[in-house]
Order: C-alpha cells, then sequence, then structure tokens
C-alpha cells in the first residue's frame, strides 16, 4: 500500500467518538465504588443476620454480584481515566 493511500484512508475515516467523555469518567467511577461498597457491605451485613439460610443465601448472592459488578465498572473507569494522565 502506497503512502498516499494509507494517508487518505487516515484522514476519511470518521473519528471515533468515547461512549463516555473522558472528563466524566473519575466522576462515575467514585460513585461506581461508592455503590459497590455500599452492596458488598450490605453482603456482608446480610451474611451474619439472624435468617434463615436460603433467604440469606438469595440476598447475599444477589447484592454480591451487583457489588461485583459495579466494583469492575468502577476498576475500569479509573483506570481509563488516571492512565491517560499517568
Amino acid at each position: 500500500m502506497a503512502y498516499e493511500n494509507l494517508y487518505n484512508e487516515y484522514n476519511n475515516n470518521p473519528e471515533i467518538e468515547a461512549f463516555i467523555p473522558l472528563a466524566q469518567q473519575p466522576r462515575f467511577g467514585i460513585i461506581a465504588t461508592i455503590l459497590s461498597l455500599l452492596f458488598i457491605s450490605g453482603a456482608l451485613m446480610t451474611a451474619y443476620s439472624k435468617k434463615s439460610i436460603v433467604p440469606k443465601f438469595l440476598i447475599y448472592t444477589f447484592l454480591s454480584a451487583i457489588g461485583s459488578i459495579l466494583f469492575a465498572i468502577a476498576a475500569i473507569f479509573v483506570s481509563d481515566s488516571v492512565g491517560v494522565y499517568v
């Protein structure tokens, strides 16, 4: 491929825009971290409650799954926002 063809293809392609702008990612990362800590804390409080095993297991599973998903989202947002500036 000639340099001219490569240059033309590069300039003719549309710009890629982020789904969530980089300036807003730290805010979403902090919110997701706080929410994940709340859900995981709720899961731990449920584990030490006096309820029977079946409802306790279902509530714990739901809260820990949501907390884990939010923590993964927070890790992605924080690594994107911090990794750009390092």
